[in-house]
């Protein structure tokens, strides 16, 4: 009985039916703005004396996976192979081996550079460094221009690191999503709070999508903020103002509605002007907007397809607060023979 998935390898990726048809599980887990991680169980036993499937190059160290969904269209990783777990048993019989890896933005984080980048936005240094690792682009604007008579830009660390570093200081996040034939996007963007949901998933009967969901909030968080700086031209005082989160809600009522009284955070940034500080003082709004966490259990027969992290889902039966539109925070997906469940982590910044 197979999983119900297609396992590429090579590049392009081609369907591997012997690694396809031999894993007995697989693990693929996705996370607002960090690597989509994937692991592919499968077990081995001794022929003529050696156990050849852990020299087998098709999963061997640096080579690429692709994992689809059921129906084979959905990619739900595009990665490299860093590293095996091996479990070995006397005889060979019940031995067995893990295949690890994880997304394409592992090649941007393999090499620290020192560079200075001058004159660009963070949009501009980010778009750059895309092209130069061949990924499609999918990234927002800046505002804040970083002159080299000023407040130059320097890159102190892997490529990776780096657009880490600017997607958090602009309230952005950074991810990479891949097709089935192997090509890759990176987003540079704020999380996607607007737009329809993908799908719904209720709880309000037995037929339902789901059968439990746990939800827990937390307002003790900052509802505005203020950055400042210093014009190194003239030595006068700037400050960046964010009076809320830049982030549209997803309800009717968002934590600076709920929590009233005065919660400001002042993050210590270096800017070269009012817009660059602004950007500082948004960003240290966005994570923390998300004030109410939800999880939940489901499959993709349940909810009518395969749930994606940075996707918005609508839950329904939740009660007037919480019932409404969530953004997929998380989802790891356990594949095995008899089913194949998703673990979901949503967040929300608003209720009602």
């Amino acid at each position: 009985m197979g999983l119900g998935i297609t396992i590429g390898t090579g590049t392009p990726p081609i369907p591997n039916l012997e690694l396809t048809g031999s894993a007995s599980q697989v693990v693929v887990e996705e996370r607002l703005g960090m690597p989509t991680r994937f692991s592919i169980a499968l077990p081995i036993d001794i022929e003529r004396s050696d156990l050849p499937a852990l020299a087998d190059g098709s999963y061997g160290p640096g080579a690429t996976i692709m994992i689809a969904g059921p129906g084979g269209l959905d990619c739900m990783v595009h990665g490299f192979v860093h590293g095996h777990r091996i479990a070995l048993v006397t005889g060979g019989e019940g031995s067995s081996l893990e295949i690890v890896g994880s997304d394409m933005s592992l090649k941007m984080d393999r090499e620290t550079k020192i560079k200075n980048w001058p004159n660009p936005t963070d949009g501009e240094a980010v778009m750059a460094i895309l092209a130069q690792n061949q990924f499609i682009p999918d990234a927002n604007p800046t505002p804040a221009r970083h002159l080299i008579t000023q407040n130059t830009l320097m890159q102190r660390a892997s490529d990776y690191a780096f657009i880490r570093m600017l997607a958090k200081r602009n309230g952005f996040i950074f991810w990479v999503s891949s097709t089935v034939i192997g090509i890759d996007t990176a987003h540079f963007k704020p999380p996607p709070v607007s737009g329809a949901a993908s799908t719904s998933l209720s709880i309000k009967d037995a037929d339902s999508a789901l059968s439990r969901l746990d939800i827990s909030w937390d307002i003790e968080r900052p509802t505005s903020a203020e950055a400042h700086g210093l014009d190194v031209s003239n030595k006068s005082v700037l400050t960046g103002v964010a009076p809320q989160t830049p982030l549209a809600p997803l309800g009717s009522m968002p934590l600076s509605a709920i929590a009233s009284e005065t919660r400001k955070a002042v993050p210590t940034v270096a800017a070269n002007d009012t817009g660059g500080l602004s950007a500082r003082a948004e960003a240290a709004l966005v994570e923390d907007g998300f004030f109410i966490t939800a999880k939940c259990q489901t499959t993709p027969e349940a909810a009518g397809g395969l749930v994606r992290a940075h996707t918005l889902v609508e839950v329904d039966g939740a009660g007037t607060l919480h019932s409404g539109n969530y953004l997929v925070g998380g989802v790891t997906h356990r594949i095995g023979p008899d089913a194949h469940l998703m673990d979901l982590t949503l967040y929300r910044n608003a209720w009602g």
